[in-house]
């Protein structure tokens, strides 16, 4: 803050206020462990989405097939795969660690 000349460094008419500590855990400098970390985790995000889009557009197998259909029966019925749910939930995960992974590189 500027301040002019003959301004006094405090004023004594406020009281003294209590020194500030640093937060658990800080460090100065460029914190490299923690912004490579983050790294990993906006990798790991995308690894997983690249999973994800894989099972969604058929590139991955996933789940057990469905039983061949029984004879004389032209159109199957679909039939629910249970491994279905997990693909929406990991590219859900896989998105949340691209945030959290973001956001320790840029502010760690």
């Amino acid at each position: 803050m500027f301040r002019p000349p003959g301004d006094p460094e405090f004023r004594s008419d406020l009281p003294k206020l209590e020194s500030e500590r640093r937060p658990y855990g800080y460090r100065a400098g460029l914190q490299l462990e923690e912004r490579l970390q983050g790294l990993g985790a906006v990798a790991l995000g995308v690894v997983g989405l690249l999973v994800a889009y894989a099972i969604f557009t058929g590139l991955l197998p996933f789940g057990l097939r469905p039983p061949p259909p029984p004879p004389g029966v032209l159109v199957q019925a679909p039939l629910i795969n249970p491994a279905a749910c997990v693909a929406p939930l990991m590219a859900f995960g896989s998105i949340a660690l691209i945030v959290v992974g973001f956001r320790r590189v840029v502010d760690p």
